[in-house]
């Protein structure tokens, strides 16, 4: 540590400043972590168990990777510091301790999530694969970019507020923007992607907020 000054009260807000981006960076884990685990375990269960077709191809992976683990993501780096300095000394031997059962937990979520909105679909448009790719990859975008207010604190999303970091609601705003730009633009032909019904949105807004409502949930628990 080098301090630019010869007030060593520095010492105390170098140390507080390390635990906040310490405590960010383990957020960004948390989200990339989950998200990512539901898209790889989706895409295994689809060839395992002979679907007729995968629920996401690798270009809509890689679409919705480049959408929503950009700046949505990135910006929660820009989240202020929860009581850092009332902790003790951290005894972590990985960043992933204390952060894997909600790993875990989210990613599992998110998979189920998925895979409802593939099987539901499939069935109502058995010979549409583009309609379906288009339900679950929108699906997956909303559930990831309501989920990351989850990420963002320990504390309850009313404690906090939505507005306490701007960044991130400007990043899943921009995101959702982007995905509907897709959907209705020549882009689509690209993607292999359809244009959605105001129906097809309402059906899959419950499981966009599915993350969200589950994890705001078991924080009142724990809480209580």
């Amino acid at each position: 540590m080098i301090l630019a000054d010869d007030d060593f009260s520095s010492i105390v807000k170098a140390v507080e400043e390390g635990r906040v981006v310490y405590d960010n960076t383990k957020k960004i884990t948390k989200y990339f972590l989950a998200v990512n685990f539901s898209e790889i375990l989706l895409i295994a269960v689809a060839i395992i168990f002979g679907f007729p077709f995968l629920p996401l191809l690798p270009l809509h992976i890689l679409w919705m990777n480049l959408i929503t683990d950009s700046f949505p993501a990135m910006a929660l780096i820009k989240e202020k510091g929860e009581d850092v300095m009332k902790e003790g000394p951290r005894k972590e031997k990985s960043i992933l301790d204390n952060i894997l059962a909600f790993v875990i937990i989210a990613g599992i979520l998110c998979f189920l999530v998925g895979l409802t909105i593939f099987l539901i679909t499939t069935n109502k448009y058995p010979n549409n694969p583009k309609k379906v790719w288009t339900m679950v990859l929108t699906g997956d975008v909303l559930f990831q970019m309501f989920f990351i207010f989850a990420v963002r604190s320990k504390k309850k999303l009313t404690e906090i507020g939505l507005f306490s970091n701007k960044w991130v609601l400007y990043g899943v705003l921009s995101a959702i923007l982007v995905q509907i730009i897709a959907i209705y633009t020549p882009l689509a032909s690209v993607l292999k992607i359809v244009p959605l019904s105001l129906n097809d949105w309402l059906f899959l807004l419950p499981f966009g907020l599915s993350g969200l409502v589950v994890f705001e949930v078991w924080k009142w628990v724990k809480k209580k």
